[in-house]
């Protein structure tokens, strides 16, 4: 009798026991459905975030290479200006031999002419037209090629202020970057 009244004790024991323990599991089993809901939204989010971070990233690469790009062909340009600036000094500095040579030319044939006899004259008369001629050539030469210089080389001032200000676009764009 002790035995069956044990057992039945038991048995209410454990009935309870168990029905705590179902209650027990269904409350953390609601709170387990709840929490991976949280868990899923926290995941979207954090996957909309990085979505945002990718498509920023993207968009200041490109930004970057933009201005690299434009960077590199200012230089490009500078570097053909000053190429042509310096043929273009090249050229001055022969021009203004050829006119030197031209007025010594000159003064010798002047003098050649007033000591020319008449039967020279003549001929000294038409070299000496001719070597006028090409001095007042050398001349104009002379003034279009400093004309040319004066414009390639506010062409290039430009061209350098133009590089300067993509250069510091550049400088501040790396400067807004977030180092990690």
């Amino acid at each position: 009798m002790l035995s069956a009244h044990v057992s039945k004790l038991l048995t209410t024991r454990t009935v309870w026991t168990l029905g705590i323990a179902a209650l027990a599991l269904a409350g953390v089993a609601s709170g387990q459905s709840r929490r991976p809901d949280a868990t899923l939204d926290e995941l979207v989010v954090e996957v909309q975030a990085l979505r945002a971070e990718m498509n920023q990233a993207a968009a200041a690469s490109i930004r970057a290479q933009l201005l690299v790009g434009r960077l590199q062909m200012e230089d490009q340009r500078i570097s053909g200006v000053a190429r042509e600036i310096e043929a273009l000094q090249a050229d001055l500095a022969l021009n203004a031999q050829l006119r030197g040579d031209a007025a010594a030319r000159i003064k010798s044939l002047e003098s050649t002419l007033t000591s020319a006899g008449p039967d020279v004259r003549d001929e000294v008369d038409g070299l000496l037209a001719e070597t006028k001629a090409a001095a007042s050539q050398a001349v104009r030469r002379q003034q279009a090629l400093e004309r040319r210089e004066a414009g390639l080389t506010k062409e290039l001032q430009e061209d350098q202020a133009r590089w300067r200000e993509l250069n510091e676009r550049l400088q501040n764009f790396e400067q807004s970057i977030p180092s990690r």
